[in-house]
């Protein structure tokens, strides 16, 4: 009688434990590094989505609000001028403001840099506008926050500040009888990034041929 073979054992050996040990731990920091990246990928959209929700948000007011300044005539000097006031970096004129925003009547908007909470923003001050009354005897303004952590904004102004004048661009309007045909606003913000420019046609303005 033949005697039996010994029975071979099918365990894994240390090696080969080893080896699948290092090879679970390289499939784990992949699966984890992917996840990782995945969930960054996906916030960073998020921001950039409410990033540009807000400039869309802010630029359809500013769009709106620009389009509608009314060429209310002021005293200037010896004459009369309308009343629109552009610097590089602010801008005032006549607007009948949103209802949810202000009482009724024609006010006063003032968009400009200012330093809040240590940090720059572009600031609406909307100011109800009252001829028959001294300018400290009307109610607070109410100010909002358009764009924030700015770095820095540029007003540019296209038309013909005296009539007869070829139109072009200018970094002010002041004293003059019409109101500028374009406006033009550049927003940079504090963490690089930077706005699409703003271009409005005001509909009160004059046109090339009116002028």
């Amino acid at each position: 009688m033949r005697a039996k073979a010994p029975a071979v054992s099918e365990g894994f050996t240390l090696v080969e434990l080893l080896v699948a040990i290092t090879l679970f731990a390289l499939l784990s920091v992949l699966l984890f590094g992917g996840l990782r990246f995945g969930m960054q990928a996906t916030e960073a959209g998020a921001a950039r989505m409410e990033w540009t929700a807000e400039i869309a948000a802010a630029s359809g007011f500013l769009r709106s609000q620009l389009a509608d300044a009314q060429p209310l005539q002021k005293e200037e000097g010896s004459g009369k001028a309308v009343a629109f006031e552009g610097e590089k970096d602010s801008v005032e004129f006549v607007v009948m403001p949103p209802a949810f925003l202000a009482q009724g009547g024609w006010h006063t908007l003032h968009l400009g840099l200012e330093r809040q909470g240590g940090r720059e923003r572009l600031v609406v001050r909307l100011r109800l506008l009252r001829p028959d009354r001294e300018r400290d005897a009307v109610a607070p303004p109410q100010d909002s926050v358009l764009f924030d952590d700015v770095r820095s904004v540029e007003f540019g102004y296209f038309g013909a500040l005296v009539l007869g004048d070829p139109p072009e661009w200018h970094a002010q309007w002041r004293g003059a009888n019409t109101l500028p045909q374009l406006v033009r606003l550049s927003v940079d913000f504090a963490n690089g990034k930077q706005a699409p420019d703003i271009i409005v046609a005001l509909r009160a303005a004059p046109t090339a041929n009116s002028q």
